[in-house]
């Protein structure tokens, strides 16, 4: 009876070892399941995206040896779950791309982000495809592409890619007015200012689309941020010379306005001369100061350069603008408001009477908002010396009586 008894504990109730020897087997198999399920997903999701991946792995730099070690041992760690192949494909440094087949977009992007990364290695193993097989890309990616060249001085490979729009696309270069504007960026990369001045005007009166004049404007603005404070008086006086031939040949105020107002907050004195100057000569510059006023006061007081505010108030009163100084006013005003400066505010105040300037009524408000708030506070300091004395007095005298 007890043998029986025993043999039924035994059948009802396994022994504990087998139980845990099949769970094993059950959690090992599901987990070879989904490290297969993942390996499958990530394989098919690189082979997809592979030459994209190829593409921005080009821009990672070589390992150094002492790192080598632990990405050996990482790859073998990574070798059973099938990942090894991709990090070969994010690795791979060669460009491996063939743009024969592929779409424009795709080699817009392509260029766009070796570009944009100055990576003058695929820039060029591109650039020697599209020679290859005849491609070309959209036209903002393509004036990209030319002015990328020309910044770096690379005459040959501007004047072949000249050539290939020539045969593939002419009408983007006779648009373009022969695409001299490039050409006369070479020449400025060159130290050559007055031939490169002398191509962007060439290009500027061959120019038949406003499209490609924005695109002129954008280069000679650019040459504009490289002259201001850093270039010769002479050179300065040469783009200013060109801006004047834009104005009056060209009927476009873009370039003297760019220039008077990258040199009026100049920190050399030549410059801000330079910029009273043009403002004393052009009428079409002081009407468009004018009209922007708020938002160059705003960017000067983003700067926190109140002194090219007073000189611009200074500017508009000479020619009797003075409707127009009642906002620089007030944004003076607000500005040292903010900063609880009672002294400048009450200084602006006192501007704006003897200017015959006024300001609204709610800034007189203010002024006697702040100078209450600095009165009180001015009071306040005596008395808090005065208890602090008396506290400091009480304590010797309390001693001096404890003493009897």
């Amino acid at each position: 009876m007890a043998l029986f008894v025993l043999r039924s504990r035994y059948v009802a109730f396994p022994p504990l070892a087998n139980i845990w020897l099949r769970n094993l087997l059950l959690v090992g198999h599901q987990k070879s399941t989904n490290v297969d399920a993942i390996d499958s997903f990530i394989n098919e999701l690189m082979e997809n995206k592979a030459f994209k991946w190829k593409v921005l792995s080009n821009k990672h730099k070589p390992v150094p040896m002492v790192k080598r070690v632990d990405t050996q041992n990482h790859i073998q760690s990574l070798a059973n779950y099938g990942l090894t192949q991709i990090y070969d494909d994010l690795t791979s440094n060669p460009l491996v791309i063939n743009i024969k087949s592929l779409e424009q977009s795709h080699i817009d992007n392509l260029l766009d982000t070796a570009m944009r990364e100055n990576n003058d290695k695929d820039v060029h193993l591109l650039f020697e495809q599209m020679i290859d097989y005849d491609r070309l890309p959209s036209k903002n990616v393509l004036n990209m592409l030319l002015e990328y060249f020309a910044n770096a001085a690379d005459r040959k490979r501007l004047d072949n890619l000249i050539a290939l729009c020539n045969q593939i696309e002419p009408s983007f270069v006779t648009d373009g007015s022969g695409l001299l504007h490039y050409k006369a960026v070479i020449a400025w990369r060159g130290g050559n200012t007055f031939n490169s001045l002398d191509l962007f005007k060439k290009a500027l009166i061959g120019c038949p689309t406003n499209e490609t004049r924005k695109v002129i404007n954008l280069l000679l603005a650019r040459i504009v941020d490289e002259t201001i404070g850093k270039k010769s008086e002479a050179v300065l006086l040469a783009v200013i010379e060109m801006g004047e031939f834009c104005m009056a040949e060209m009927k476009d105020d873009f370039l003297v306005g760019y220039i008077w107002e990258r040199s009026f907050q100049s920190q050399w004195f030549s410059d801000q001369e330079a910029a009273k100057g043009l403002f004393d000569k052009h009428e079409c510059l002081r009407l468009a100061v004018a009209t922007r006023v708020n938002s160059l006061c705003f960017k000067f007081m983003h700067e926190n350069d109140t002194e090219a505010v007073y000189r611009l108030m200074e500017l508009l009163l000479k020619y009797g603008m003075s409707a127009q100084c009642r906002p620089i006013l007030i944004s003076l005003f607000e500005y040292q408001y903010w900063r609880r400066n009672l002294r400048a505010c009450s200084e602006i105040m006192q501007n704006s009477l003897d200017l015959d300037i006024p300001l609204p009524e709610s800034y007189n408000q203010k002024l006697l908002t702040l100078l209450l708030g600095r009165s009180s506070s001015s009071s306040a300091k005596p008395t808090t010396t005065v208890v602090a004395t008396k506290q400091k007095q009480q304590p010797k005298t309390n001693k001096y009586q404890l003493k009897f």
